[in-house]
């Protein structure tokens, strides 16, 4: 399904993380009112997770900017009503079909890099279609929204250990891949 704004795509992330047993706040503010998240997620088998939501169709660069700014700010500040564990931004274009191929093709590049600066940003990306939140590229690196109970300790320890790694190195990175 494709979402026109940016309200709705946030409602089917809402409902869907309910359906599956995580506590939901939406709207949080940081202690000092500076920050407003759109979704702290908590679930006993994985943690807590902030999820910023942009809608970006067509990969406007102003929303994506966007997202990354906001997201670097709130994960500086203090939640003391949540002990948030991992960040996420869910850009919304990953659920789109392209029919054509060049377009398609392009589409998967942009998706890719994105994904990638996110991870390097020790962020992770909302995938609709894996109804997974990725932390790269990696199939053993996601937190499902479905099923969060199935995740292990080695699971979350290998995501940790994935994260605390990383450090941003943007010379290595071909826009092609």
């Amino acid at each position: 399904m494709e979402y026109e704004r940016e309200q709705e795509f946030k409602q089917h992330i809402i409902s869907l993380l309910k359906a599956h047993d995580w506590n939901v706040d939406t709207e949080v503010l940081d202690d000092e009112r500076r920050g407003r998240v759109d979704i702290v997620a908590e679930h006993p088998a994985v943690g807590c997770v902030a999820i910023e939501v942009k809608r970006t169709r067509n990969y406007t660069t102003r929303h994506i900017a966007e997202g990354f700014a906001q997201i670097l700010n709130y994960r500086s500040y203090t939640y003391s009503d949540h002990d948030i564990d991992y960040w996420a931004l869910a850009p919304g274009f990953d659920g789109e079909i392209r029919p054509y191929r060049n377009r398609r093709k392009r589409h998967i590049q942009v998706r890719n890099m994105f994904r990638r600066t996110l991870a390097e940003l020790k962020l992770g990306m909302l995938s609709r279609r894996r109804e997974a939140i990725a932390f790269g590229k990696q199939l053993d690196w996601c937190i499902p929204l479905r099923d969060p109970e199935t995740m292990t300790e080695d699971d979350l320890d290998t995501i940790n250990e994935k994260i605390a790694s990383r450090e941003w190195d943007a010379s290595g990175y071909d826009p092609r891949q």
